[in-house]
């Protein structure tokens, strides 16, 4: 049997196990309908006095929370004098006779010194907190308030106590005693709760439903009785800790409740802390994407202190704005107050704030300082340096080989060095980073040591730990498996045990377990596989296959009960995207139309990002989507980023979707203008092409674009681009095609056409290689005209767009040669162009509904003097033209030739 929740390691599996059958008898009254069978201190006013009584201790200053004796105390005054661990562990070791609330308070003094030290001192207050500080609190357990509990325990477990202590043990359930006593009773101090459920979480050492299953009671009495931005913050840890616990009523209660503080002012932009763990709280991804407007108005209040606040909230604000991707009102300052934090602190975590707010041109300057900052010794011992490290090396895109093994070498130094990374699985994470770091070059960049690395940890965990039986856990772990092998036989095979876990695991796979799978599978069909397939391998493939398209069918059906959100459904459709033989099976059409169905009430920056991705990517057309996404943009076009509104305009354009009012497009350049300097020169020009394929681009953004400046700044991001094979070759593509339509469509701007010496290069280039339609197509038309010099093939116009086939008329409808000299009015002559389509020229889900760049292309030629017709491929190579004849009689239809 696999199960998907069971503790991290191996700690007291077995009660955990025996207590589950509680759990479900207790579910219903934690977080499933009907409120537990206890009144709560709300509901009881004989108990009114005293819980205000109570409340006014829980609220007090921080004192009268912390308990600290109000009388003067030698012992606590030799405490607090102590300037280092090792003074303070000297002095609880050398006083007799020590009181509860001088280990108490020893034991919290010593936590802030621990917090400071560096990592050899820690280690040292670690071994000597185990050997002579738990021995003196031993005794003194029984006799410690809820509050002294709360504290002693949380600060233990950060200063990496184990919980299998059984003084650690002991206080732990001393206050779960405590807790489950007085449920019935007065509420459990807030401060209390909050550091119980940071504690036990921390390690996740245990089933955190089951362990604070009496914590829902007294946090919905606090939740009622909230009134101060320490409140705030408090319940957002418990809220945040607790997450699995919280129902949809007590969440909604506290929103309430934070917006009336908000309005009244009592929480704002002078209590940062308070705002920052309600952003942290809102930003888990079970209920994100259901808080967009309150995680905004928040963000906005927390603006003007953005250039004041302490490095680590600055830090918080910029990687809750990079989730989002809005408000656009917090770019600015962020980008200025990183820029001046990154010089007062120069660490991989600050730079790795500051880089996604760079512009092209500053990238040189950040790649040197992160060269820097990779070959210090120093700054590899910060917190997490390999994560921030990490995401610095894919902001900038690195593709300095020498760089690139130097953060991995350095990476399996730190799996060597740290025991934890196996037994808590955090090694993860590094797993992750690779598969997307190699997805970020193109899959030309392996580190072998690395692969065999993870690769062994990987295998020894799905074998040999507990993790192997969670589908979560087992997803991650053979992904990477998948993807880069390094097993026996890893060349024609994979792990036979990987196919049979995954078998048997399948109805329990998750989206996010499937699409993890499907990232594995990809990985190694393009970086192992692409040359040659082994007939095993394929055979394998192809059972996963099966099992993806089975989970995908379960997902989607159970969204006739409980619909699905657009992130679930966007991770769907990526799932089976990864994998071309999925793209054209029955559930990923039918993935793709739960689109139509999909309720976009609460979109956010992030979540129409996502769909324009997945859009662009499948070439599927939903209007009503696409409509809901321009009238996103309309609606909230203060706060959203000029990225965003690229990245939509840009998927119209590709689908040739017009919407429904200009308005949209009017906020869209108001946006693009707003945010020019920010987004880069690819991004802009993008979305001016589209602006103009809705004949919407203002005067002013084509001002901008077409001047010595900006095609400057072109330049000098080419100059600096991280991939010199693709990115010039697309830039300079897509400025000639905004080039042609302004010319085109806007000839009042007077702007030149300054790219024909571009495309007779292009031209130059290229060899035309004719289709089976396009011989087909020559050969009846040499039979239809009776001369080779009557049509042309494979036409350049002036402009650079390409005709398979062009025709000139007489008055009387005849045939003529072609003239020398291309012009866009002949005297009494008709130009007919004939455009063969293909499939991908159509939308995947309607084949009448054409792609925005043909449209335009079609658009162009007919304002050249074409008559434009067009022969589509699925019509041409369909049935009921199979015959030569019926081909030659639809073209003499098409031309209205009549011999």
């Amino acid at each position: 049997m696999y199960l998907n929740h069971l503790p991290r390691t191996q700690c007291k599996y077995l009660q955990y196990l025996l207590q589950v059958r509680q759990l479900q008898l207790l579910r219903r009254h934690v977080n499933i309908g009907a409120k537990p069978p206890i009144q709560t201190a709300a509901l009881l006013p004989a108990l009114g006095h005293k819980l205000r009584k109570h409340s006014q201790l829980v609220n007090g200053d921080i004192q009268e929370k912390f308990g600290v004796a109000q009388e003067p105390d030698a012992v606590l005054a030799r405490l607090e004098e102590a300037k280092t661990g090792d003074q303070l562990l000297d002095v609880l070791e050398s006083c007799v006779g020590l009181q509860s609330l001088h280990v108490v308070e020893g034991i919290s003094l010593l936590w802030r010194l621990y917090h400071e030290a560096d990592q050899p001192s820690r280690d040292a207050i670690t071994e000597r907190v185990l050997l002579k500080v738990l021995p003196t609190l031993s005794p003194h357990v029984h006799q410690l308030v809820i509050n002294d509990l709360s504290r002693c325990y949380l600060y233990l477990r950060k200063m990496h106590i184990p919980n299998s202590e059984p003084v650690v043990e002991a206080l732990l359930t001393r206050a779960l005693h405590l807790i489950e006593g007085q449920v019935d009773n007065e509420a459990v101090p807030l401060t209390a709760l909050s550091r119980l459920s940071v504690g036990i979480n921390l390690e996740r050492d245990f089933f955190t439903p089951l362990v604070c299953r009496n914590f829902v009671p007294h946090l919905e009495h606090h939740i009622n009785r909230c009134h101060s931005e320490e409140q705030v913050r408090l319940l957002s840890t418990c809220l945040f800790q607790l997450h699995f616990l919280i129902d949809d009523d007590l969440l909604t209660r506290f929103k309430l409740r934070l917006t009336e503080l908000m309005q009244s002012g009592v929480v704002s932009y002078k209590t940062p802390k308070a705002l920052l763990k309600v952003i942290h709280m809102l930003n888990i991804p079970v209920w994100s994407q259901n808080h967009t407007q309150l995680i905004r108005d928040v963000m906005l209040a927390l603006r003007p202190c953005i250039h004041q606040i302490e490095s680590a909230d600055l830090k918080s604000m910029c990687r809750a704005f990079l989730h989002h991707q809005e408000p656009a009102a917090l770019m600015e300052p962020l980008q200025k107050s990183l820029e001046k934090l990154l010089q007062d602190e120069s660490s991989a975590d600050a730079l790795s704030c500051a880089v996604p707010f760079a512009t092209p041109l500053q990238r040189d300057k950040y790649l040197h300082h992160f060269r820097e900052l990779l070959y210090s010794e120093e700054a590899w011992l910060l917190p997490n340096a390999s994560g921030h490290f990490f995401s610095v090396l894919r902001a900038l895109k690195v593709s300095d080989i020498g760089l690139c093994n130097t953060y991995w070498s350095g990476v399996i130094q730190e799996l060597e060095s740290s025991p934890e990374e196996q037994s808590h699985l955090r090694f993860l994470k590094h797993c992750q980073r690779y598969m997307n770091f190699n997805n970020n070059l193109g899959g030309t960049y392996r580190h072998l040591e690395l692969e065999r690395k993870l690769s062994r940890m990987c295998m020894t965990a799905m074998e040999e730990d507990i993790a192997g039986r969670l589908p979560a856990k087992f997803a991650r772990l053979a992904s990477f498996v998948l993807a880069y092998g390094q097993t026996p036989l890893a060349w024609k095979k994979f792990p036979n045990f990987l196919l049979s876990k995954m078998l048997a695991m399948a109805p329990q796979l998750a989206i996010q377990d499937c699409f993890l799978l499907s990232r594995g599978m990809q990985i190694a069909s393009e970086l192992r596989f692409r040359q040659h397939l082994p007939s095993l391998i394929g055979m394998q493939l192809s059972t996963m296959d099966s099992i993806l398209i089975a989970c995908a069918e379960r997902h989607l059906s159970d969204a006739e009960k409980d619909p699905l959100n657009a992130s679930e459904l966007s991770m769907i459709v990526r799932t089976l995207s990864h994998r071309k033989k999925l793209k054209n099976t029955v559930v990923y059409n039918q993935a793709l139309a739960q689109y139509k169905s999909l309720h976009c009430k609460d979109l956010n920056s992030r979540v129409v990002r996502d769909m324009a991705y997945n859009f662009n990517a499948s070439n599927f057309f939903v209007p009503e989507l696409l409509e809901s996404m321009f009238a996103y943009i309309s609606e909230q076009h203060e706060h959203v980023t000029g990225d965003t509104v690229e990245k939509v305009l840009t998927c119209s354009y590709n689908l040739g979707y017009m919407p429904a009012s200009v308005e949209a497009l009017n906020h869209a350049s108001e946006v693009l203008l707003r945010d020019f300097d920010q987004m880069s020169g690819l991004s802009i020009v993008q979305a001016c092409l589209a602006l103009c394929y809705y004949k919407s681009i203002p005067e002013q953004l084509i001002n901008q674009v077409f001047c010595v400046k900006f095609i400057q700044r072109i330049e000098d991001e080419i100059q600096v681009c991280y991939s010199k094979a693709t990115y010039p070759e697309r830039v300079l593509n897509l400025v000639m095609q905004l080039n042609r339509t302004v010319c085109l469509d806007f000839p009042e701007a007077n702007v030149p056409w300054f790219q024909q010496n571009y495309i007779e290069a292009q031209i130059s280039k290229k060899s035309v290689i004719p289709t089976e339609s396009t011989a087909e197509v020559k050969q009846l038309l040499q039979q239809l005209l009776q001369n080779d010099n009557h049509f042309r093939c494979n036409h350049t116009t002036p402009y650079g767009y390409q005709i398979d086939f062009v025709i000139h008329f007489d008055r009387d409808r005849k045939p003529i040669p072609a003239p020398p000299v291309e012009a866009t009015m002949l005297d009494r002559i008709t130009k007919v162009a004939i455009l063969l389509l293909k499939l991908d020229s159509f939308c995947e889900n309607d084949l009448t509904a054409l792609r925005g760049p043909e449209s335009l292309k079609m658009r162009h030629l007919e304002m050249m003097g074409y008559k434009v017709m067009q022969i589509n491929e699925h019509d041409w190579n369909s049935k009921y033209m199979a015959s030569t004849a019926a081909k030659a009689n639809y073209l003499k239809c098409l031309l209205q030739i009549s011999h």
